[in-house]
């Protein structure tokens, strides 16, 4: 999951230099949202399953710690 970050990272980095070439403010925009997409989704996903898996650990702690 932790490539996926890094490919969304650099295809975001790559629609960011693309938007300098565009010719008008509204399809720059519209090119650095993209970039913005690109780069965060794939983030708040990785965080997301990193959160639910440490979550998953701590519980099965204290299932742990219960039982002695």
């Amino acid at each position: 999951m932790r490539i996926f970050v890094f490919v969304g990272a650099i295809i975001g980095a790559m629609c960011l230099l693309a938007s300098f070439f565009m010719p008008g403010a509204p399809q720059q925009a519209a090119m650095a949202a993209t970039a913005c997409a690109f780069a965060i989704i794939p983030y708040v996903l990785f965080r997301v399953q990193a959160t639910a898996d440490a979550e998953d650990q701590r519980q099965e702690l204290i299932e742990l710690l219960k039982q002695k």
